[in-house]
Parts: structure tokens; C-alpha cells; sequence
């Protein structure tokens, strides 16, 4: 069972290679050109997607793909994102950017594991934070990451024990409570479209990872608004719908649980 378990593992890696390519980039913060990977559109087969938007393929996780990092300044971020920068941004990058460059690990050969995507995106949440970026890039970045995570639970259960296993469940957790926060803000501050989402779709996500999170009485706050929203879009009113029901199904399991401990 283990060689075969493995052969598969292995078969994956392969497919995964071959939907990737070197992207260039050049670093907004020192100007150095460079080379990336990322994930060709024409290799990526849909399978679905999580109630929290994320996106499923059949070869490859994109989310592992999504962070650039520069190979010499170590500046990161993602790939929607890493052009944008003002002076105020690049001075405070260049200045603070030495404080954890000590631990850079530069990556190479054809495709990314997990742990060396994770190793990405820290670098881009140290970024954000450096520079002061908007709340929804901030959240947008831990979004990704958690779903990172969760990708990589999916794909490494088989070789994870169960303290691996359950130290990546509370990252998860971790990175998807950061962007949920970030996300609640962003709305009061930002104005629409929030990373590329409009207003019904990030309520909508809101719900769905405040349902994640257990935090089933925000969720249904926040579906009640969105149901009740004037323009919403008939596909995104039938995902609030149904994760209505879910989160309604997991109050009542909530509340008779209560009971029994009463």
C-alpha cells in the first residue's frame, strides 16, 4: 500500500510539473529581473470548489503558486499585487526588508512543495505588514495562505502524522481568522471592487468563513444582509441560500449540544 501510495505521489508531481512555467518578473523594490513559477490556464481542470470560494483542479493547487518573491531583495507578494507600489511603500519595504532576510531560503527547480509555498507566502505577510498595505490585501494574502494549508492537507495526508496534522488544522484556522478580520474591516474602510470581489461576493465569502471558523452567529448576520441586498447576483443569492441552511443545520446541532451539557 505504501509503494503504491507513493507511486501515486509521485505520478502528481509529474502532472503538477507539467502544468507550470517560468514567469518573468522585475522586483518593484530593486529592480531586478527575474523568472517565477506559475501555473499555465490551459493545464488547470476544474473539480469544484470549497462553500469559501476556493477553487479545486484536478493536476496542480494554484494557491501554492500565487506568491512572487524576489530572489534578491526578497521583497513578496502576490502575483495580482507585486507590481503595485508607491514610493512611500518601496522606501519602508527597503528599509525594514533586511530584518528577516537572514532567513530566506531561495527556491528553485520545477515545481514547489507545500512547506517551500508556505515559506512564499510568509515572506509576502511580512511584506504586508512592513509596508502597511490595505486591509484587503493584507486579508486577501491570508486567504490564500490558509488555503494553502488546506491544500496541503489534502494532498500530504497520507504523510502527515497526527501532530503535523493537527498543527496545520489550527494554521488554517489561524490564516483564515486573520482574513475574515481583515475582510469585516476592508468593507467599512475600502471601497468596492475589494481584491477583485464585488460587494455581494465578499459577503458572501465573509459567511462562508465565519461558518468555517464556527462563528455561526456572524454568518447568518451576515447572509440575512446579503439575502436581503437590492442587485445581488442570482448565482451568489443561491450559494447564500444554501449556506444558510448549513450554517442553520450546525446552530441547531450547537444549541442541542449546549443542552446536553446542561
Amino acid at each position: 500500500m505504501a509503494e503504491l501510495t507513493i507511486e501515486k505521489y509521485n505520478e502528481m508531481i509529474k502532472q503538477e510539473e507539467a502544468c507550470l512555467f517560468p514567469k518573468s518578473y522585475t522586483c518593484p523594490v530593486c529592480d531586478e529581473n527575474f523568472k517565477s513559477l506559475a501555473v499555465r490556464k490551459s493545464k488547470m481542470y476544474s473539480q469544484g470548489m470549497d462553500e469559501d470560494l476556493r477553487p479545486k483542479y484536478r493536476w496542480v493547487d494554484p494557491a501554492k503558486y500565487e506568491v512572487v518573491v524576489c530572489p534578491v531583495c526578497g521583497y513578496g507578494a502576490l502575483a495580482r499585487y507585486f507590481d503595485e507600489m508607491i514610493p512611500a511603500w518601496r522606501k519602508l519595504l527597503q528599509n525594514n526588508m533586511p530584518s528577516f532576510m537572514s532567513n530566506r531560503v531561495f527556491l528553485g527547480g520545477n515545481r514547489l512543495s507545500y512547506d517551500e509555498a508556505l515559506q512564499q507566502y510568509e515572506f509576502a505577510c511580512q511584506c504586508n505588514e512592513l509596508a502597511a498595505f490595505k486591509e484587503s490585501r493584507k486579508a486577501y494574502t491570508y486567504l490564500k495562505r490558509g488555503w494553502t494549508v488546506r491544500g496541503k492537507l489534502s494532498a500530504e495526508s497520507d504523510f502527515l502524522d497526527e501532530d503535523e496534522t493537527r498543527k496545520a488544522r489550527e494554521e488554517e484556522k489561524t490564516y483564515l481568522t486573520k482574513a475574515y478580520v481583515g475582510f469585516m474591516k476592508a468593507m467599512s474602510e475600502e471601497d468596492f471592487p475589494i481584491a477583485g470581489m464585488d460587494e455581494h461576493t465578499i459577503m458572501y465569502l465573509c459567511a462562508a468563513l465565519a461558518n468555517r471558523l464556527g462563528r455561526y452567529d456572524d454568518a447568518m448576520t451576515i447572509l440575512s444582509r446579503l439575502m436581503t441586498s437590492k442587485g445581488i447576483n442570482p448565482r451568489v443569492k443561491d450559494k447564500a441560500y444554501d449556506l444558510k441552511e448549513i450554517v442553520r443545520e450546525r446552530l441547531k446541532e450547537q444549541e442541542e449540544a449546549n443542552k446536553a451539557l446542561q
